[in-house]
């Protein structure tokens, strides 16, 4: 930033503190220069040097010279000189400020007075002083010219002449003088008066009302008009003046040395966001500052400038005002708003943003009758959902998305008894114009024949899918379109293949594909009732190598030694895959595997769910021993089968299902996933496993299309409507969900940045992340309205709700305490405690000993903690015995039965001398001795051993409250040796 450029800033913050920003002033302080600042620290003077493009107005002159005194009068005395650019004087001007320019004019009482009580005049050139005498002339002339030339020189004018004139006094021209000093002084007095006036009326408010708080928006300077808002990624430079408005997200004010404050807060548009700094012009402006929230939407006018101390551009700002930002509303009629029934928080690991609490506080501003919480595979979100619930009074539907596996995956379909070392294999593999069945067809099938470990015949067939291949399938296979121009059709190509393989066994890497494709195939050429033995060398391997991270194709060739020329070609894969299947059947016979039918009794149903691909879906408990059995789930998938996720067994799921509704869950559920790529048919088989099948917005699917999964939107809204379909035929509820991972769609950025910090560890990262915040719900209807307006109502409506009403109200806190049960607990507590009682004190209890112990024994076992005390006992006995040492901390020290129980060492009794040989005591509850400790060493006078020194005076109290009913909190620190 220039000189110039910065002078005209601070000129502008010094406007702002004297409030005359407003238009009728700011445009004769166009272009105004504060040049220079002087403080004279020792005279407490502050001296200001103003550049201004003309003479000020006399009137505004004084305003201004007022409200500087004013604003500076508890800093310094203020005094300041005008330069003007282009000067444009008159005679009115220079008879304005005639007064004011003698003023400065350092003179004698009657020289100043003859002055003062005259008229100067004008002439166009020069301004003539009348002297009635010629030793006035001379005086004047000879001492007070430049003097008067600099004065008005210092107020803004050029360099005039003076001229002074010997005259002689009339009537006329002293009642002249009378007349206009007059009017002067009534002028001078009434702007003075105004001035005061203000200035006292501002004070008398603040006095009568210190703690009043202004009411209506926030406002700090001048109203700001509707003018053109700019966007904050817009600013790129600094710039004179601009108009933003925003979101309020940090606010900071600071005190400053000179008195004044200083406002600093960030703010956004959404499109960035931008620091805003503003200075108090008064002790008000300073109060209104602390009006300023995080949290408010405002309007900023100010100018954009390079802070050199944050490095960065910051608007310095003129004035705020606080804006009404209308909020998204819920428009459906009351009655008919949907429920939202899968829901992350923050608990879902690196990838949902907006705490619960915001989630559950829009839903019930929307009127939604309860809201679910579905985080990945956790429940940890439960308490604040809870909590957020009870807060909103909405009914909060507790649940996970969980990573389902089947219990194993299968190594051999369509099993034959068929010796392997007799058997003849066909290894085969396709390339599609796609991964579905339903969508996509093949373009590519390619098979090697091996017989006793020998290639016999190889097969190869180009098919024409008659559409253009994808630029991702191009390539992905290097096949192009030229190359299927003349291609067979798919019909004769299976056809043919089927009578190559013959009766051998069919295998493939990943053969569920593979498979899939032909059996498509072999029913759309009309080929019926054909079931090939099959043998899926991906999970063959994965049995036989379960340490492997990866058991892609190429993975495994590498691992093997084997050569694959050009990978995702069907006949390189075909001859790569016939080679891995040869050192996988050595292996698997070396372990025993002998027959077709045995590969899948070889699994290890204990480690299968490790090599099973996992599906998500969606679990809600629908009563309290649902929640119980979720619970459970949760634990098992953490504790028993995590394996790189938390997985769910479907066997486990089946036997702890009681309470639960099971949804299909999202696009990497198997649901969605079979009916993307499979046939009807098989779609339907997975879907009555589901009691309800969800469906999402196709914004939510759109990695698909981008990922080439899916063609295109067409292909999407017919996946959605047959999943739709589906419900309907097997009576299965299909509910409308948004997979929702945040609030607004403006804060889908900080998910990308959560996501995109886990780099290509998270497969997320692929494609650009879908749109998943909240919607309302004529939002989702207008999202399913491919569907149909009746249609779309049921899914995103009726059934929503409908699932929300076949929930009861679930309580993860509970009310009352549910301690642990020992069986014999209470009298163990009751023996343990009288057995070191007895111990120290002898068997004759003091009666303070006897009476304390019952005291605590009675609210220790009355209110069921005495499993509490015995599981702490318990644990610091096996701590000590395994050579640990243990510490208590906090209130516990309160409580003598934990004292005789060794869960802690502090002994609460009053101070006290205790006989270890023959038991005798002194105590000292009078409270001369504050602890036991500090008592003087003495000898037993009973039997003349060296007393104990004991007892630190503290109450029971103090540990489980006044009625002894507060739940114990003990804390137990175990450190190694």
């Amino acid at each position: 930033m220039s000189e110039v450029q910065e002078a005209r800033e601070r000129f502008l913050t010094l406007l702002q503190q004297l409030q005359l920003t407003e238009d009728v002033y700011m445009s004769f302080f166009e272009h105004g220069e504060l040049t220079r600042l002087t403080v004279h620290q020792k005279r407490r003077v502050w001296s200001f040097h103003i550049k201004l493009q003309n003479v000020l107005p006399f009137q505004l002159y004084q305003l201004f010279r007022t409200r500087l005194a004013e604003q500076f009068s508890h800093i310094a005395q203020v005094v300041f000189t005008i330069e003007t650019r282009e000067p444009q004087i008159n005679e009115q001007l220079i008879t304005d400020y005639w007064l004011t320019a003698i003023e400065y004019v350092d003179t004698s009482p009657p020289i100043k007075e003859r002055l003062i009580t005259q008229m100067p005049q004008w002439t166009g050139n020069k301004l003539i002083v009348s002297c009635m005498a010629e030793m006035e002339q001379l005086t004047l002339k000879s001492k007070y010219t430049n003097k008067i030339v600099e004065s008005y020189q210092s107020l803004g004018f050029p360099a005039i002449s003076v001229d002074f004139q010997l005259v002689e006094a009339t009537d006329e021209m002293k009642e002249a003088q009378a007349i206009y000093m007059e009017q002067r002084q009534m002028e001078e007095a009434q702007l003075a008066r105004q001035a005061m006036e203000d200035f006292q009326s501002r004070e008398k408010v603040k006095s009568e009302t210190p703690d009043a708080i202004p009411t209506g928006p926030f406002q700090l300077g001048s109203h700001i008009k509707d003018i053109e808002i700019r966007e904050i990624r817009g600013i790129f430079e600094e710039e004179r003046r601009v108009v933003i408005e925003g979101f309020v997200f940090a606010v900071d004010i600071k005190e400053l040395k000179s008195g004044r404050s200083l406002l600093e807060l960030k703010m956004t548009d959404y499109t960035d966001s931008i620091l805003v700094k503003m200075f108090s012009r008064d002790k008000e402006d300073a109060e209104i500052m602390t009006r300023l929230k995080k949290g408010m939407w405002i309007k900023v006018r100010g100018s954009v400038q390079n802070d050199t101390f944050v490095r960065d551009l910051v608007i310095m700002a003129q004035d705020i005002n606080e804006i009404h930002k209308e909020s998204k509303k819920d428009l459906a009629p009351e009655g008919e708003k949907r429920v939202e029934l899968h829901l992350h928080t923050p608990m879902s690991q690196m990838d949902a943003v907006t705490p619960i609490d915001q989630l559950v506080a829009q839903a019930a501003k929307w009127g939604h009758s309860a809201i679910a919480i579905t985080d990945h595979a956790v429940a940890q979100g439960f308490p604040d959902a809870f909590a957020a619930g009870k807060k909103h009074g909405i009914k909060i539907i507790y649940g996970v998305e969980a990573n389902l596996v089947d219990d194993g995956a299968q190594i051999a379909y369509a099993e034959q008894h068929i010796h392997l070392d007799d058997a003849t294999f066909v290894v085969f593999d396709v390339e599609t114009t796609g991964l579905s069945t339903a969508y996509d067809t093949i373009i590519e099938l390619a098979a090697v024949k091996i017989r006793e470990g020998k290639v016999i015949e190889k097969f190869e067939r180009f098919a024409n899918p008659h559409k253009p291949l994808s630029a991702k399938i191009i390539e992905l296979t290097h096949i192009t379109d030229d190359m299927l121009r003349d291609a067979p059709e798919v019909d004769q190509v299976v056809s043919e293949f089927k009578e190559f393989i013959g009766d051998a066994i069919v295998v493939a890497h990943n053969a569920s594909f593979d498979i899939g494709f032909l059996y498509t195939a072999y029913e759309k050429a009309g080929i019926q009732g054909v079931i090939h033995p099959v043998i899926d060398t991906l999970e063959l391997s994965r049995f036989l190598n379960p340490t492997l991270k990866s058991h892609r194709l190429n993975t495994l060739c590498k691992r093997y030694g084997i050569e694959l020329t050009q990978h995702h070609r069907a006949i390189y894969d075909t001859e790569a895959t016939g080679e891995l299947m040869l050192h996988l059947l050595k292996e698997a016979k070396d372990r025993g595997v002998q027959y077709h039918d045995e590969f899948n009794q070889q699994i290890n149903k204990n480690e299968s769910y490790k090599s099973a691909r996992p599906y998500h879906c969606s679990i809600l408990a629908v009563d309290n021993d649902g929640l119980k059995n979720l619970f459970k789930l949760i634990s098992m998938a953490h504790t028993q089968t995590y394996h790189r996720v938390p997985r769910i067994r479907r066997s486990d799921l089946i036997k702890l299902r009681q309470g639960l509704l099971i949804g299909s869950g999202c696009n990497n559920g198997e649901l969605f996933e079979t009916m993307m790529n499979k046939s009807p048919e098989e779609a339907e088989k997975v879907a009555r496993f589901y009691d309800y099948i969800e469906v999402h917005p196709k914004p939510v699917y759109s990695q698909l299309i981008e990922g080439g999964v899916i063609h295109d939107e067409w292909n999407l809204e017919d996946i959605i409507r047959k999943l739709v379909k589906l419900g309907k035929k097997i009576g299965k509820p299909v509910v409308a969900t948004g997979n929702v991972h945040y609030l607004h769609e403006n804060d889908a950025v900080f998910r990308q940045i959560l996501v995109g910090s886990q780099g290509g560890a998270n497969p997320l990262n692929r494609y650009k992340l879908p749109a998943v915040h909240f919607r309302t719900t004529d939002e989702m209807l207008k999202e399913f309205d491919f569907l149909g307006p009746d249609l779309a109502k049921e899914i995103v409506v009726t059934n929503t709700q409908k699932v929300a009403n076949m929930i009861s109200e679930v309580k993860p806190i509970k009310d009352d305490l549910y301690t642990p049960k020992i069986e014999g607990s209470d009298e163990e507590v009751t023996n343990l405690t009288y057995e070191m009682a007895h111990r120290i004190y002898g068997e004759d209890l003091p009666e303070i000993v006897k009476a304390r112990i019952e005291k605590e024994l009675k609210s220790i076992l009355g209110n069921g903690f005495g499993v509490i005390y015995l599981i702490s006992a318990k644990l610091v006995k096996k701590s000590l015995a395994d050579g640990y040492l243990v510490g208590s901390r906090g209130s516990v020290g309160s409580s003598l039965v934990a004292t005789f129980m060794e869960i802690t060492e502090v002994n609460p009794l009053p101070p006290h001398y205790v006989c270890p040989s023959c038991k005798n005591v002194e105590f000292f509850d009078d409270g001369s001795v504050g602890s036991g400790f500090d008592l003087p060493n003495k000898d037993c006078p009973k039997c003349g051993t060296n007393y104990k020194k004991d007892g630190q005076d503290i109450p029971f109290e103090t540990f489980l409250g006044f009625k002894g009913d507060k739940v114990p909190d003990i804390d137990l620190s175990a450190t190694r040796c």
